[in-house]
């Protein structure tokens, strides 16, 4: 294992604070990499050097040789997955820093590990999350090819999948969302945090699939389902701060009814999008939003200036009455109650709306139209 600069940086500024003594690491060449000391960056280090050279399990230097660039300390060699990854060396009086020597060590393996590890899981996260890519969207994919793929990243794309979709409420501009929730987003972290939550059985997958989360459950159950799908939520809004809506589809059939799928579960996260707090909807639930989603929001506008191209100020309340009587399910009582008026008081409007516009809310068909008309405000 190669050990990043920037990860053993972070390590000996960490191990300074905890015992406020100057520290280097080094790579396998014997170059120091990182240092409390930053001017020491890039030289060669001899203790190190010799460890290496010599397979000694540690390097004690008793003196400072000043010509040679030499300081008094001990090194001891940094041990990943059974190979030599590097040194550490810990600068002072050997008979003073040799105490913190073991488990300096100790302390700096188990953070390379856990990085070793996570840079694993990323690395897997990424080619599944192309894979996934390839899965949805292109149409010229050799199938069994893809089989195959999947197979050497866990994914067999021939069982049957629940597909997720997770998305946070849209902020009101670019400036709201701070450059650290963009980093946090876009670093990862959130997405480590949502494969912690899924279960450890091989098939569970998440990716970052056009701005949007998407989710992956392998023969998962609706009541399983929609359980799981809520604790991400839960999980994504404490981290992003904001609701966040998920659509549930109903099972694949095939390989490529995947894409089905993720049509369903994209339609029920946008439509449970639009409601004030934090929602799952399964895409089965089918109801007029649903339908609504699939017509373009410019054929809506077209169809509201359409109908209300002759009620001026008027337009607001009528678009407020037919909202009100598709949520009361057509009950003019319950429609006149909701917004504290007498039900001719209700009716009057509903005959103010079909005189201004010819459509009577009372007809079906002339009923949808003017639905069609409001929802795409």
């Amino acid at each position: 294992m190669d050990i990043s600069p920037q990860h053993a940086q972070h390590i000996v500024d960490e191990m300074k604070r905890s015992i406020h003594r100057d520290m280097n690491i080094m790579n396998c060449q014997g170059i120091i990499i990182a240092s409390t000391n930053p001017s020491r960056c890039g030289q060669l280090h001899q203790g190190a050097s010799q460890l290496i050279a010599q397979g000694l399990r540690q390097k004690t230097v008793w003196q400072d040789d000043p010509a040679q660039g030499v300081q008094a300390g001990i090194n001891l060699p940094i041990v990943i997955a059974g190979e030599l990854a590097g040194v550490i060396g810990i600068t002072g009086a050997p008979e003073e820093v040799g105490i913190f020597g073991e488990i300096i060590q100790r302390m700096t393996e188990i953070l390379l590990e856990n990085l070793r590890q996570q840079e694993q899981a990323d690395l897997l996260a990424q080619a599944r999350n192309l894979f996934v890519e390839t899965w949805l969207f292109d149409e010229s994919v050799d199938w069994t090819q893809l089989e195959l793929r999947g197979r050497l990243l866990g994914l067999d794309i021939a069982a049957p999948y629940t597909v997720v979709i997770l998305q946070t409420a849209p902020r009101p501009s670019p400036a709201a969302t701070s450059p650290q929730e963009l980093e946090e987003f876009q670093s990862g972290l959130i997405l480590r945090r949502i494969r912690n939550l899924l279960p450890p059985a091989p098939g569970h997958c998440c990716a970052v699939i056009r701005d949007r989360i998407l989710v992956l459950l392998p023969d998962s159950s609706r009541q399983e389902s929609q359980r799981l799908t809520w604790q991400l939520c839960q999980e994504i809004e404490s981290c992003w701060g904001d609701r966040v809506s998920g659509g549930i589809s109903s099972a694949s059939r095939s390989p490529a009814d995947i894409r089905r799928c993720y049509r369903e579960a994209q339609t029920a996260s946008t439509v449970a999008a639009q409601a004030p707090r934090s929602q799952v909807l399964f895409y089965d639930k089918a109801s007029l939003d649903f339908l609504t989603q699939s017509i373009p929001r410019p054929v809506l506008q077209d169809l509201r200036e359409l109908i209300f191209a002759q009620c001026g100020e008027e337009q607001a309340e009528f678009c407020r009455t037919v909202r009100l009587y598709f949520a009361c399910d057509g009950n003019i009582q319950r429609c006149a109650d909701a917004c504290f008026l007498h039900r001719n008081t209700f009716q009057y409007r509903m005959n103010r709306l079909r005189e201004k516009t010819g459509y009577d809310l009372r007809r079906p068909r002339d009923a949808v139209l003017l639905y069609l008309a409001v929802c795409g405000d």
